[in-house]
């Protein structure tokens, strides 16, 4: 019986910690995104997360090519067909007045002349950082031979050049911000207004912040009720397998984990609750003091007693 207590307070005690990390991160959208866990991955598996953040380098959006008169162009198109988008959409979604339509394709206009300023202020240091970049890439494919300098080096030098690609992507992205307030409260009426939110387009960073958010939460309240309790606890598995992979307890791999973290090789916090949790899915944990009782006992038993019927029905 006290086996079966304590394995009951562990599941709920897994899932307050869920269900905690969960909320805040809805109560904290504004502050909350999944791309510093995904760029900050260390390890084997780092490209595979990198891969998860589209463009992280910034070559796409900051491309630039040569013209006939040998003159570096910045394209910028990334940004000014989004926002091009967005002034459509807004025009169709309130249904905007020809005077409206106007006004919105004014600031159109001032927003893109003021990014093609911004890409000739900051053309040279954008065409040197790219230099650089190229340069790093083929430092790290020559490999670190297991040294620790060189993996030092290798990672300082990519957090600074994504430093710098972030301050730029950064004033754009801040740009287009002021964009949508211009057009939301320099074209719209109070009523059109109150129709909703700006047709803004959802990226796959949104997505996979309203992944990891409400995935947490579902998980931490199904296992403080004891609902659908194995599916939550390999989900919650799951979730800890990719932090580990991100970033993986072993002292070889650089940067090392903070000392306020404490020390662990393989097993850490995140290994044990990971293991925790698939030593609970291997039980009946969510009957026991659960509503995965009452969903086996009366939902399914319902349920089979209703298909026996017809079966039983049908064979007469």
């Amino acid at each position: 019986m006290a086996a079966v207590v304590l394995l009951v307070a562990l599941r709920m005690s897994i899932g307050c910690h869920f269900l905690y990390e969960g909320t805040w991160k809805i109560k904290n959208a504004d502050k909350f995104s999944a791309k510093p866990f995904l760029t900050m991955a260390k390890g084997p598996a780092a490209p595979l997360f990198y891969a998860m953040v589209p463009d992280l380098d910034g070559r796409e959006r900051l491309k630039f090519e040569t013209n006939e008169d040998g003159n570096r162009v910045f394209e910028g198109e990334s940004f000014t067909s989004t926002w091009d988008k967005l002034r459509e959409g807004t025009v169709g979604k309130y249904a905007l007045d020809e005077k409206q339509q106007k006004q919105a394709a004014d600031i159109f206009l001032l927003y893109s002349t003021g990014l093609e300023q911004y890409f000739k202020e900051n053309g040279e240091d954008i065409v040197a950082h790219f230099g650089s970049l190229d340069r790093f890439e083929a430092m790290k494919a020559a490999g670190t031979d297991g040294s620790d300098y060189k993996k030092e080096r290798i990672w300082d030098e990519q957090q600074k050049l994504r430093g710098e690609v972030g301050k730029w992507l950064g004033a754009i992205d801040k740009m287009g911000e002021d964009y949508q307030s211009a057009l939301w409260m320099g074209v719209l009426s109070p009523e059109q207004r109150a129709q909703g939110d700006l047709p803004v387009a959802t990226t796959f960073g949104d997505f996979l912040d309203f992944a990891v958010t409400y995935g947490l939460t579902a998980i931490g309240f199904c296992l403080m009720l004891g609902l659908c309790t194995r599916f939550a606890c390999l989900g919650g598995a799951a979730f800890l397998i990719s932090v580990l992979l991100t970033q993986p307890p072993w002292p070889t791999i650089y940067p090392h984990a903070p000392p306020v973290a404490g020390h662990a090789m393989v097993i850490d916090k995140n290994f044990i609750e990971m293991v925790a949790l698939l030593l609970l899915a291997s039980t009946a944990v969510g009957r026991w003091g659960g509503l995965d009782y009452f969903v086996e006992n009366y939902v399914i038993g319902l349920w089979n007693s209703s298909k026996k019927k017809q079966k039983n029905a049908g064979g007469n």
